[in-house]
């Protein structure tokens, strides 16, 4: 079915199918590409976190050990037993410490405030300009203050205690170690890690608000709620859609804070080369497409339409439409073409014309000879019929003999007359075989057409010609009773009529040798009348309608006039 379609089809279809393979090629690539993209965004935010926690973790353990090392330290110590010293040593004693306290403050990587409580609750030295109240409870580990409420601070904190290990047991005789570290600390922290990435980072607790970055201008996605997306696991990467946004998380969680590490990309920004190297190759694809369909569409209608229409002309004028002609197009590729068709058709169909009108005038002249033919021993016997039947006087012969063959004759001689019908010619049929019946009184004949068939319009002297010829070559021996009989019929595409006799049998050569006679060119001597009907049926009805012979049921020859084709069905033409 594909050979059946047009060069433009076949054309679009090839350049539909050169571009699929390079579609999937590409968009495989492409899906791959972003897979290692993701994988890699993945693998580089994970190891990121992992050295910003360690990081955070290794500062949290350097505080928490300062707060060890400060509780052990032997002024520290000391200090339960203040009451003890001398104004002068305790104003010494309270001096070193604070200096310590300030040294490690200037050295801690955190914004970090330490205060270390007396034994009486009443006394504390303190880094903060508002010195804090004693805790009433203890946290051995960091815990969040969401805000500074009865905590002696505006901002939130981180807070850790650490006691003197000697008097561990009794809360109200120990000295007291505490450690605060503000969220700008982390924030700052989070704000260098953010800095390193297009990303959102920020510290995630179930139960608190976000620890975010500042200094930057990341607007954060706060109304998701990231606690759907951290599982119980201590690492690991999540994707989500917020909006219409695509976004990787990566989290680790802090085993000092109890708090979660999270970075937040949004993957529109990282893939944005592969989608903008995509939207581009699909437009190009698109392009290419287009400009395809319409390189094959001027092919089509600058190439292949003024082939076809040449070709459509060349097969009409084969067929026999000589009228046919081409408009002659604007391109110079197929005007001369066009134009030289054209002119050849209009000789061609003057030819055929000036041919077919001469044939015409041959024919007419050679039916007008036929019909001006009379028998001389035809019309001698009749004439010597009606001078025996005078003398017998037997006046009804004499007047049907005559007044047969006054029509016969009259029928004969209209040579002017072109064109009659099937019941006027087997008028012309009935005086003959009437004559004939006449003078030999053994001869039975009989007609048997339907009324459509009659009205059929033929030329004149078609059937005649046949009844004739199974006469004079038919039962002209023949020493019983002769029997003619004319059977006719319609057909779907046209009809037929029989002549059948009961002469002598023919023999298959004979059957053989008229067939080609009818067919030949040649000019004949013998069964002339025959080829003649034959070449005026086809050249009324066209090639498919003719004389056909072959044996006859009643024993002799059947001879059929056969009209079947475009032509059977026109009526009075």
């Amino acid at each position: 079915m594909f050979k059946q379609k047009s060069l433009f089809y076949k054309m679009v279809v090839s350049i539909m199918l050169l571009l699929v393979p390079v579609v999937i090629v590409y968009t495989y690539s492409n899906i791959v590409s972003e897979r290692v993209v993701r994988e890699e965004i993945d693998t580089r935010n994970m190891n990121r976190l992992d050295v910003s926690m360690n990081r955070l973790e290794a500062d949290l353990w350097q505080v928490s050990q300062f707060l060890v090392a400060l509780s052990i330290d032997s002024d520290t110590n000391r200090l339960r037993n203040i009451d003890l010293l001398s104004p002068y040593d305790s104003i010494e004693l309270q001096g070193d410490i604070q200096e310590k306290l300030l040294l490690y403050q200037q050295l801690s990587t955190f914004l970090v405030d330490v205060t270390i409580f007396f034994p009486d609750g009443e006394r504390q030295l303190s880094t903060m300009m508002k010195s804090p109240e004693r805790p009433e409870t203890l946290s051995p580990s960091w815990t969040y203050i969401a805000d500074g409420k009865g905590n002696d601070s505006d901002r939130p904190y981180f807070v850790q205690h650490v006691k003197d290990s000697i008097t561990h047991h009794n809360e109200n005789q120990a000295v007291i170690v505490e450690a605060r570290i503000y969220i700008e600390a982390f924030q700052h922290h989070l704000n260098d890690l953010a800095l390193a990435n297009d990303g959102y980072s920020f510290l995630y607790h179930p139960h608190h608000e976000l620890i975010k970055p500042v200094g930057t201008n990341h607007e954060f996605p706060l109304d998701y709620n990231f606690s759907l997306q951290l599982n119980n696991e201590e690492r690991g990467t999540e994707r989500f859609t917020l909006g219409q946004d695509d976004y990787t998380l990566s989290y680790i969680s802090s085993t000092s804070l109890d708090w979660v590490l999270v970075d937040l990309v949004p993957l529109e920004d990282v893939l944005s080369p592969i989608a903008t190297t995509r939207t581009w190759f699909y437009a190009t694809g698109l392009v290419l497409l287009l400009l395809g369909v319409a390189a094959a569409w001027l092919l089509n209608t600058q190439l292949l339409q003024p082939i076809g229409t040449l070709k459509d002309a060349i097969l009409h004028f084969k067929r026999g439409h000589y009228y046919t002609r081409m408009a002659v197009p604007d391109q110079k590729e197929f005007a001369i073409a066009m134009s030289g068709f054209n002119d050849m058709a209009d000789q061609i169909q003057t030819l055929i014309e000036e041919v077919y009108e001469e044939k015409i005038r041959s024919q007419q002249a050679t039916l007008k000879l036929l019909q001006a033919q009379i028998d001389p021993h035809f019309l001698y016997n009749c004439l010597f019929y009606i001078k025996n039947m005078a003398k017998i006087n037997n006046t009804d012969a004499v007047e049907a003999m005559a007044l047969h063959l006054g029509d016969y004759f009259r029928y004969r001689t209209e040579v002017e007359k072109e064109e009659t019908t099937v019941e006027e010619e087997l008028k012309l049929v009935n005086n003959f075989l009437a004559i004939h019946s006449l003078r030999k009184r053994d001869l039975s004949y009989s007609m048997n057409l339907p009324d459509e068939l009659l009205k059929q319009p033929i030329p004149p002297l078609l059937i005649q010609p046949i009844v004739e010829n199974a006469i004079v070559h038919g039962i002209a021996d023949v020493e019983e009773r002769a029997e003619i009989r004319i059977d006719g019929v319609v057909l779907e595409e046209g009809w037929q009529i029989s002549v059948d006799d009961n002469g002598q049998a023919v023999s298959a050569e004979t059957v053989t040798r008229i067939h080609k006679l009818l067919e030949s060119q040649e000019e004949a001597t013998n069964h002339y009348g025959l080829r003649n009907v034959h070449q005026r049926m086809r050249n009324r009805f066209g090639a498919k309608s003719g004389v056909v012979v072959n044996y006859s049921k009643l024993g002799g020859l059947n001879v059929t006039l056969l009209c079947k084709g475009d032509k059977a069905d026109q009526k009075g033409e």
